[in-house]
């Protein structure tokens, strides 16, 4: 099977390890940059990152999209899996029967990005999470 069906022994919570690629851009991050900002201890400088784990979470109930798949890091939402990477997520899980497990891996927070004289970017999410070989 994948990585996740070899790495699950009846555990409730499972750690994926990526290859460092961190090419899953988490979305919906600017609702959260209060939680993210509490997290980095404040305002990340431009350019900088700070890594942590991230948890991934069914949100069956969400108002927006049955199907979506929270993103948490130190107890707090940061984002969502953009749809297509949660319905892929959802049914690699659900394929190996453990749908209630939690899954963890690896994430990156980037710092603001000045753009403009008075603007920053949001501070941005990616995780290195191979949904493809799960």
């Amino acid at each position: 099977m994948g990585i996740f069906s070899e790495l699950v022994a009846e555990k409730e919570s499972v750690f994926i390890e990526g290859n460092n690629g961190f090419d899953l851009e988490v979305v919906g991050e600017s609702d959260y940059q209060r939680h993210l900002k509490s997290i980095c201890g404040g305002n990340l400088k431009q350019g900088s990152l700070k890594r942590a784990i991230a948890e991934l979470h069914y949100e069956d109930k969400n108002p927006r999209d049955s199907e979506a798949i929270r993103v948490d890091v130190s107890g707090k939402t940061v984002g969502y899996l953009p749809i297509e990477e949660a319905r892929l997520y959802r049914k690699k899980i659900e394929k190996t029967g453990y749908d209630e497990i939690t899954v963890s891996c690896n994430a990156i927070i980037f710092g603001e990005k000045k753009v403009g004289l008075f603007r920053n970017t949001a501070i941005g999410v990616w995780l290195d999470l191979p949904i493809e070989k799960l």
